[in-house]
């Protein structure tokens, strides 16, 4: 039996910050990551591999070999087939036997099966973050024209607008665009810069099934009233389900939504075993109910924090529950959002107030390369605690809302940004006298003293 001080299963990115801060913090230990494939995709960098952005899935790959050898880590291409959490042993595939100390389990999510038929014709694919996967579903989809893309969420919505750029014809089947994350009249604007041309929207369709030929390859999408569409392949962008089943047989407490309980250092209900990632329970920030979040924002942050506890208690967790924090870019648009949307604070009955505050993203507005930029805060009608944000903008979108998710997180007021000080220029952002995230908390701040 080999073994090693330290076992992570899964080398996504969750379990390759584990190796790295796991070898930070305690450099005399051995560390070992057992991962199915030589390589890894970045998650959210798949569905530009099917665009005009990156050539090949290939551009979208990170050699773990070469990083983990960096590291001091020994790099293990085999699947954990079974956990003794009392002999403290994992067991591969190839019936490998591995001792640990310490073990985290990190292994991710996989697509969810939808209730549609046929869903596993030939010429229907999910989006996995499997490489080898994307680079067979990459060639077929390549000699496709027409497409149907079903879902409507960030991985959706991303390949509907790479693949349409690539000039294919794209149906694109769902609800409304982006909706968990923004309310309704951001996600029209969503749909003002993407559905023109070679997109067409089939808002609020649900698919029932997928019509194959005599063959049993896909050939159209059949909705729920019975309308039809037809189409060279279908894509399903239709969610991801937890990978616990290795878990589950192991004996780890499951909770609501299949995914392992953890505790704030991420310790599962069994000695000296951790869980992160999209396989965790994760909590919202607000409801501090089970939510289905999966980003690797989250998973890499839960990685550094079980890392530096698995030993002894060197990190409290600064989060006590997940913010929803997204970001993408939509015809030259960047969309972003933080937290929770006015939407859904309403199905929870939080009593909020909120202000969108439309401006430049550069002073004056004559300068060229100018964006219009719309910030929206949403505040805790009580208190006037900033509890969501969503931003429309210009590239730097992506690091305005990161700066309003530290806001969300530390439980920041509207009062508290009253006092924000900024570093404004003419060529990189909005003007002193309206930075819009400021003048976005005044207006709150004083509809909240008028209450």
């Amino acid at each position: 039996m080999k073994k090693s001080d330290i076992l992570i299963i899964g080398g996504g990115p969750a379990g390759m910050v584990a190796s790295a801060t796991s070898r930070q913090y305690y450099p005399q230990k051995s560390v070992t990551v057992i991962k199915e494939q030589e390589k890894s995709l970045v998650p959210c960098g798949i569905p530009y591999v099917f665009g005009n952005l990156l050539e090949s899935p290939e551009d979208d790959m990170i050699p773990c070999g070469d990083r983990a050898a960096k590291m001091g880590v020994e790099l293990v291409h085999d699947r954990a087939a079974e956990i003794d959490t009392k002999s403290k042993v994992v067991v591969t595939q190839s019936g490998e036997q591995y001792g640990y100390e310490k073990l985290i389990i990190a292994t991710g999510s996989v697509p969810r099966e939808p209730a549609i038929e046929n869903f596993d014709a030939a010429g229907v694919f999910f989006v996995p973050k499997d490489p080898d996967y994307i680079l067979r579903m990459h060639e077929k989809v390549t000699q496709m024209q027409t497409i149907a893309v079903i879902g409507t969420g960030f991985i959706g919505v991303e390949i509907a607008g790479e693949l349409a750029h690539k000039g294919k014809n794209i149906h694109l089947v769902g609800s409304r665009l982006l909706k968990h994350a923004f309310d309704p009249e951001l996600s029209e604007s969503m749909e003002k810069e993407m559905l023109h041309g070679n997109i067409v929207f089939h808002k609020d369709k649900r698919s029932s099934r997928i019509l194959v030929d005599d063959r049993g390859r896909a050939r159209g999408v059949e909705f729920a009233d019975g309308e039809r569409i037809e189409c060279d392949g279908v894509i399903l962008a239709t969610g991801y389900r937890p990978n616990t089943e290795l878990a589950r047989r192991a004996g780890l407490s499951m909770r609501q939504g299949d995914t392992i309980y953890v505790d704030e250092y991420m310790r599962t209900t069994a000695e000296d075993v951790f869980a992160i990632g999209d396989c965790a329970e994760k909590r919202h920030f607000l409801t501090k109910r089970t939510v289905p979040i999966m980003l690797a924002s989250t998973a890499t942050a839960e990685a550094r924090v079980a890392a530096a506890n698995l030993y002894k208690i060197n990190l409290v967790k600064s989060f006590s529950g997940t913010i929803d924090i997204f970001s993408t870019v939509i015809g030259g648009t960047c969309f972003a959002s933080a937290g929770i949307t006015e939407e859904d604070a309403a199905k929870h009955k939080i009593n909020t107030v909120s202000s969108t505050v439309v401006g430049s993203d550069k002073h004056p507005s004559k300068l060229p390369n100018n964006h219009k930029q719309m910030v929206r805060l949403v505040a805790m009608a009580s208190s006037g605690i900033v509890i969501g944000a969503q931003v429309i903008g210009s590239i730097d979108t992506g690091e305005m809302i990161n700066i309003l998710g530290v806001i969300i997180e530390k439980r920041m007021s509207v009062y508290d940004l009253l006092n924000l000080q900024v570093a404004t220029h003419p060529l990189l952002t909005s003007g002193p006298t309206a930075y819009p995230i400021v003048q976005a908390a005044q207006n709150i701040a004083v509809k909240h003293i008028q209450c």
